[in-house]
């Protein structure tokens, strides 16, 4: 089973990894706006493995605004770990952001 490429991410995610995508959070301060998207991944095989997790924001149209990829290294066996995804958005796409739906496009593993 070739799991690196993204051609089984529906595989992955029933057997291997379990990934919660929070709320996106954005965080208005003097100089800038903080964002993030909260997102846990859990692995849920009986072996150490790594993920790549890319998501992508949608607008309520369904266009996709923008991607980004949490990299999850050498989690053990039933072990979590925590990620931040999507902390640096530019300013010209804060607005559809944050109003978007997160969707997994695709789960690699190694």
């Amino acid at each position: 089973m070739n799991t690196a490429t993204g051609g089984k991410t529906d595989e992955i995610l029933a057997n291997y990894a379990d990934v919660n995508i929070g709320e996106f959070k954005a965080t208005k301060s003097e100089y800038m706006t903080e964002t993030e998207l909260p997102v846990t991944v859990i692995n849920k095989s009986s072996e150490n493995k790594s993920f790549s997790i890319q998501i992508e924001a949608v607008k309520t149209d369904g266009s996709r605004i923008t991607t980004d990829t949490v990299y999850v290294n050498n989690l053990n066996a039933g072990q979590r770990q925590d990620f931040k995804a999507f902390e640096y958005v530019s300013s010209d796409m804060l607005e559809d952001i944050k109003t978007a739906s997160f969707k997994i496009v695709e789960v690699s593993m190694y």
